[in-house]
């Protein structure tokens, strides 16, 4: 049988080029979905380093632009035809207040509403005759964070730019649940997993995550050290993607310490994500923001 292809969004560094390297380890063909061109062909070039010979692909992709995701999916459909998995892991954290083409605030742009696009794109590209998979990329971030229906663009009150990060991610992980809900009777599984805590350039890079004063660079020092490689940070997403015996709604991350390091387990979910009123009606709300429908709730 041919191989099976996997998506993955974000794969040019950190997080995502660790998934893409144990991917092509597996013998998948690995579609990079990425934003940076330049970033992205260097990526794959130390990827084929690493595992000569691989199927590895590039694809441009920038999922906080709905034009973007749209011209992917007819990209990807017209060279690759079908997928197996797609790895949601693409992402920004804490960035001053923006907004991207459509208007949307841009962390919930990125990490949420273009990926329900990207789903719904993708999905009727997923093979029929093998079983697929779906997973989401999240954060222990959205444990603390809310998700205001009526005010998902910021247009009311002092925009935070680690509280508009985890309500993203409140909204990927909601999105998740009922994702898998409306799956339900195919042969398609909707799950999430988060790294923990991750050396990645996206935090290293940020000043709003760097420590403010000499206490915070102190504690910053000792804790640095211990923080997982990406490597090690990847091991949920990964036993998300490829593991025997997960189901449909899962959420995995670190077994270790207040889930920051460790062995994939079980995670902790935010009570709100498991609220299927409210996960219906965030569905129809994406539905009107991203002009993108699928997998009607009343069919």
């Amino acid at each position: 049988m041919s191989k099976k292809t996997a998506v993955v969004t974000g794969a040019n560094a950190g997080l995502g080029f660790a998934i893409s390297a144990a991917l092509l380890q597996k013998d998948y063909r690995v579609v990079m979905a990425c934003r940076n061109a330049s970033k992205a062909d260097a990526a794959r070039k130390r990827l084929l380093d690493q595992v000569p010979g691989a199927d590895v692909s590039v694809l441009p992709l920038d999922v906080s632009e709905l034009d973007s995701v749209a011209a992917f999916a007819e990209q990807f459909a017209q060279q690759f035809g079908e997928l197996e998995l797609l790895i949601n892991n693409a992402g920004i954290v804490a960035q001053p207040f923006t907004r991207n083409d459509a208007g949307h605030e841009l962390q919930m742009a990125t990490n949420y509403l273009g990926n329900f696009a990207l789903v719904g794109r993708l999905l009727p590209l997923f093979s029929a005759q093998r079983p697929g998979r779906i997973v989401n990329v999240g954060s222990l971030a959205h444990r603390f964070g809310k998700l205001p229906l009526d005010d998902m663009n910021w247009d009311k009150g002092d925009f935070r730019p680690m509280k508009g990060y985890a309500r993203s991610k409140v909204a990927l992980l909601t999105f998740t649940q009922e994702l898998n809900r409306r799956l339900a009777g195919r042969n398609i599984i909707a799950l999430a997993a988060h790294p923990g805590f991750a050396a990645t350039d996206i935090t290293a890079g940020n000043p709003a995550m760097q420590p403010k004063n000499a206490l915070q660079r102190w504690i910053r020092g000792k804790v640095e050290p211990l923080i997982p490689t990406p490597t090690e940070a990847a091991r949920p997403i990964l036993h998300a993607a490829l593991a025997e015996g997960v189901r449909g709604g899962d959420y995995y991350g670190p077994g270790g310490l207040f889930e920051i390091a460790g062995k994939p387990a079980t995670a902790k979910l935010n009570p709100r994500t498991k609220n299927t009123a409210h996960a219906q009606r965030l569905w129809s709300l994406t539905e009107e923001m991203t002009g993108v429908r699928y997998l009607d709730v009343r069919a």
